[in-house]
């Protein structure tokens, strides 16, 4: 029994010579990470300012006099535009955390975190503007 030659058209590339496989869309998601960490810090020093203005609010309640305002109305709203937005926006913070973690397109959720809150703020104005009984 004879061994076979090798075949000399054959040839076998070093491990050390062979080029490490690339990320599929690794410049994407890193666009997707920096413009989703830019919007989050842009959302919290938005959300800090809207709650600083929330707090001025209650200045509403100074046109109120006798029992021409309905008082239990422009607090709910008053609670509704000072504390919903945040916590809508936390939670869309939370989302976007877990979805660039699970390797998912993340940018546009603290967009609609902020957009949801902000509708929210402007419902709880609204709410207030009620009250006064005008």
């Amino acid at each position: 029994m004879s061994t076979p030659q090798p075949d000399s058209s054959f040839s076998v590339t070093p491990r050390s010579q062979i080029p490490a496989p690339r990320a599929v869309g690794s410049g994407a998601r890193v666009a997707d990470t920096i413009v989703s960490v830019v919007l989050i810090i842009a959302g919290v020093l938005g959300f800090a300012m809207l709650a600083f203005m929330s707090l001025f609010l209650v200045m509403m309640s100074d046109g109120c006099f006798g029992d021409r305002c309905n008082t239990g109305l422009m607090s709910a709203g008053w609670l509704i535009a000072l504390a919903v937005p945040p916590v809508i926006f936390i939670a869309a913070v939370g989302c976007t955390i877990i979805r660039l973690a699970r390797r998912k397109t993340a940018w546009w959720v603290p967009l609609a975190g902020a957009g949801v809150s902000a509708v929210i703020w402007f419902v709880g104005f609204g709410i207030m503007n009620a009250s006064l009984g005008r």
